[in-house]
């Protein structure tokens, strides 16, 4: 019986496919252990954050200009109306906490229904 590699019609492919990426690999790591791409790196790191700053300097002047609020600020109120929340569920829990202990606190009657107002429209008639 003959050995299933000498049957498989891919193998030489899956051979050059190894063989490229090997080479790949090892001229990459030469190329990324170099000073000079280090160094590359570092300036197209820092003109990229240059870039950054600029731009977000760029959008809050406009965003200024239009008056309309920067993220920051609209952090800052989603922040501040998160605590007002918080602190209006401590008022609730409170309260509640406080009705439950007053003596008849459940025999309190509930407001009664407000009277509807009367109709003055009548359907139309229809013809026989």
């Amino acid at each position: 019986m003959a050995d299933s590699k000498d049957k498989d019609p891919l193998a030489p492919w899956r051979d050059l496919l190894s063989q490229w990426e090997q080479n790949v690999n090892s001229l990459a790591n030469r190329t990324m252990g170099s000073d000079e791409y280090s160094s590359s790196m570092n300036s197209a790191m820092g003109a990229t954050l240059k870039m950054q700053e600029t731009i977000r300097q760029f959008m809050a002047t406009y965003l200024a200009s239009a008056n309309l609020p920067s993220r920051a600020e609209v952090l800052g109120i989603a922040e501040r109306l998160g605590g007002v929340e918080s602190r209006l569920d401590r008022i609730t829990a409170l309260l509640e906490r406080l009705a439950e202990a007053r003596p008849g606190a459940a025999t309190t009657p509930a407001s009664p229904p407000r009277p509807r107002p009367p109709r003055t429209k009548s359907p139309p008639k229809t013809e026989s």
